[in-house]
């Protein structure tokens, strides 16, 4: 079985933890090939960079990433359209998508020997513009978000969904999220928590100067078009962990990628048990 390992650096407790994982992996057999970040581990002599590098190496089992959620992202941008399912050890705070805990892993890697796991599927979101703006990746596991470039600027974003016009959004920017993403930048502006395997995006507002405005729930399906009048003459364009300045005249298409990503869920992972331990949901002396 051949894995790729993934990590953002850390400090040293951090990439202790990262080598007691490829020790364990080498002692059970497992073939590897590591990030580069990853470089002063021993025993290991293939590396990968960037997702054409790890392509070079199909075909591959998994990809692991050691860290928190924003780990996990970074590894599946590096894996994007190579169909390679991904699996996250929590090393951060909360972890929606890095669930596996430290003192776990070893039991889980078990459960991947042995097949005892799922896939589960998650959509991705495709991003166009109306002119070339440099996007190293032109798709999001989490959300598209688009923001004023200055603190004190109002934005006003249009958004239409198949061709009809949804709203003009006044405020600080507008966040389109997946369900993935659902739990995290758009929860934490009043966004609803979407199950993973929803079919669904949602646009939630930041900081509306409109109080009736209210995060909106759409189909996946529906493909958006985006246009902004930034008072700077241009707006700030976040997609996942890659933001972009970009003149206001640029509008942005929005569609659900071709490809997706599949992570791997074990037997006794639950979504619902996962949002209850994460966000402390029941957390009350009735509940036993």
């Amino acid at each position: 079985m051949k894995i790729a390992l993934y990590s953002r650096q850390y400090g040293e407790e951090e990439l202790q933890f990262i080598d007691t994982v490829i020790e364990h992996l080498q002692q059970q057999g497992f073939e590897l090939i590591l990030h580069c970040n990853c470089h002063r581990s021993g025993g290991c002599n293939v590396f990968f960079n960037n997702h054409e590098e790890l392509a070079q190496n199909m075909p591959v089992d998994f990809m692991v990433s050691i860290g928190g959620d924003g780990s996990f992202i970074d590894a599946a941008n590096l894996v994007g359209d190579l169909n390679i399912p991904l699996v996250g050890i929590n090393t951060g705070r909360i972890g929606f998508l890095s669930d596996i805990k430290k003192e776990n892993f070893r039991a889980c890697f078990q459960l991947l020997q042995e097949n005892k796991f799922t896939l589960e599927e998650r959509f991705l979101l495709h991003v166009d513009s109306s002119e070339s703006i440099g996007m190293s990746n032109s798709f999001v596991v989490n959300d598209v978000t688009i923001r004023a470039t200055d603190t004190d600027t109002i934005n006003a974003i249009t958004v239409w969904a198949d061709g009809q016009k949804v709203n003009t959004y006044w405020g600080d920017g507008l966040i389109i999220a997946t369900p993935t993403g659902s739990t995290a930048y758009s929860m934490s502006c009043g966004g609803p928590i979407l199950h993973p395997r929803s079919q669904v995006q949602v646009l939630t507002p930041i900081a509306s100067h409109s109080l009736n405005v209210r995060p909106l729930v759409i189909p996946a399906e529906a493909p958006l078009q985006v246009e902004v009048q930034a008072r700077s003459g241009h707006y700030a364009l976040c997609l996942d962990t890659q933001k972009i300045i970009v003149p206001e005249h640029v509008r942005l298409f929005i569609s659900k990628e071709k490809f997706s990503i599949h992570t791997v869920s074990f037997e006794k992972s639950d979504f619902y048990e996962v949002i209850r331990e994460k966000l402390l949901w029941g957390i009350d002396k009735r509940n036993k």
